[in-house]
């Protein structure tokens, strides 16, 4: 049972680094991305699938933190505090 947990992880794992990239091309295409910044980016992307899929390898249960904080709400707070800094360039 477990290894058919991690095979259907790591799918999921897969198919979302999938639909980034495919997004993230999309967004690429419609600004007129720089192609050194959409290496770095990608480069980045591809540091990350590797190092999820080698956690993921390495199993072993964990215990969850009682209170979470994922990737996404650390990336999204230093966004929000990206915008308040931005704020203050404000030209006028």
């Amino acid at each position: 049972m477990l290894n058919l947990e991690k095979m259907s992880t790591a799918r999921i794992v897969r198919d979302t680094f999938i639909d980034m990239a495919l997004y993230l091309d999309c967004l690429f295409v419609l600004h007129g991305t720089d192609d050194i910044l959409i290496e770095d980016i990608i480069q980045c992307m591809e540091d990350g699938y590797a190092k999820a899929m080698k956690n993921l390898k390495k199993g072993g249960a964990r215990k969850p933190k009682t209170k979470r904080e994922t990737a996404v709400d650390r990336f999204l707070k230093k966004l929000d505090h990206d915008e308040k800094s931005d704020r203050g360039l404000s030209v006028g």
